[in-house]
């Protein structure tokens, strides 16, 4: 046999595999396109905590401390940011019945209003023994980071020229200012006496200025952006420590 007849050969082997892909696709063409219709259903699916709700459903959550960092342009925040923050976890977390959290009056008899100092987060025989005192599963301690960056921007558009009778690429020069809120959460086991989740959530808010109200914004005192920022932080935690329902999109075909 010469080399021109098994290319031959070759050649019809692969014509039959060739049809059957073809037919096999206009079948599924004529079946999507136009014997079936596809409907958007929206489903529940439940998702788990990150935590094991079945051993930790008591929590006390102590003021927050608030992080020295030269390296940032820290905004000003006054004394009770700690306390409001931690205020906001136990309204959070109280949402969900199944979990029981020390009232803030509780809290404030035992802290009053004594600042809470940075290396308590990582002090777990001391978080153990504030734990053991409230009789809670487990005590829930953070620190936060409130600072600005700040950048200059250029917008890009266009403008109707009378002198050239056409529309021209023209731009305008503003300051970006970005607040960021960094909250690190932390949970100490009171059982176990270890720490069991010890995470970051970070938030940012955008402003965009001129040079006048950028000057204005350095002096006017942004607890609202704060605040805002740290309910967004705190949602995002509360929701992966307490069991919870998503609606998600499945596609039905008919």
């Amino acid at each position: 046999m010469n080399p021109n007849q098994q290319i031959n050969t070759s050649t019809q082997q692969r014509i039959p595999l060739t049809i059957t892909v073809l037919l096999v696709a206009l079948c599924l063409g004529t079946y999507w396109g136009c014997g079936a219709s596809v409907t958007r259903v929206p489903i529940k699916i439940q998702v788990e905590s990150t935590i094991d709700v079945t051993k930790y459903s008591g929590f006390a959550v102590l003021p927050f401390t608030e992080e020295k960092d030269s390296s940032r342009q820290r905004v000003a925040s006054s004394d009770e940011t700690g306390g409001e923050i931690a205020a906001l976890m136990r309204i959070g977390l109280g949402r969900n019945q199944n979990l029981d959290v020390v009232s803030t009056q509780d809290t404030l008899r035992l802290f009053g209003d004594e600042a809470m100092d940075e290396e308590l987060l990582t002090n777990v025989s001391e978080l153990v023994r504030i734990g053991e005192y409230f009789e809670v599963d487990a005590v829930i301690a953070g620190s936060y980071r409130f600072f600005a960056v700040s950048q200059p921007r250029r917008y890009y558009g266009e403008r109707y020229s009378r002198t050239l009778q056409r529309y021209v690429t023209d731009y305008q020069d503003y300051l970006e200012k970005t607040y960021v809120l960094s909250l690190r959460v932390v949970i100490t086991s009171v059982d176990t006496e270890e720490i069991i989740r010890d995470d970051t959530y970070e938030r940012r808010a955008y402003q965009s200025h001129s040079v006048s109200s950028y000057l204005i914004s350095e002096v006017t005192p942004q607890a609202g952006i704060l605040k805002s920022l740290a309910r967004q932080a705190i949602s995002e935690f509360t929701r992966q420590v307490s069991p919870h329902y998503e609606q998600e999109e499945r596609f039905l075909v008919r």
